[in-house]
């Protein structure tokens, strides 16, 4: 009876390991998936985190390409009206040329004019009067 009874103490302490054993198993176990909870936790909070950011930061790039496309359009109207004045620039410096041209013709022509005229007024000067009997011839 007393070795029956040692082996009942025995086994009742073996079975007492074995469940401290699996009490602290399962406190391991629990603690580790309280950790990876966590860590689960962590990561969803980052991505929605980075969702949040990737969404502005998609609203953003629309708003600079809005920008940026209103920018080029504007510069391309800012090329087309360069065009036009640089094409008006040069319909007036024509118009100018045209002008000058004109105006110097116009000043040859009149100083040839004008010493035909001197000429003239000239050879009536220096040729004797011709008496064709006026009032005063004869006095």
């Amino acid at each position: 009876m007393k070795k029956l009874e040692k082996e009942f103490s025995t086994e009742t302490k073996s079975e007492e390991k074995k469940l401290q054993s699996a009490f602290k198993d399962v406190y391991k176990h629990e603690k580790s998936e309280a950790k990876a909870s966590k860590s689960v936790e962590k990561a969803e909070k980052a991505v929605r985190k980075l969702e949040k950011l990737e969404l502005e930061t998609v609203n953003s790039l629309h708003a600079i390409t809005r920008k940026h496309d209103i920018a080029v359009a504007d510069l391309h109207n800012a090329q087309a009206g360069l065009h036009t004045q640089q094409q008006q620039l040069e319909k007036h410096k024509h118009d100018l040329s045209t002008a000058r041209t004109h105006v110097d013709q116009v000043t040859k022509d009149k100083n040839d004019h004008d010493r035909e005229r001197h000429d003239k007024l000239s050879q009536l000067h220096s040729s004797p009067p011709t008496q064709t009997g006026g009032p005063s011839a004869g006095t």
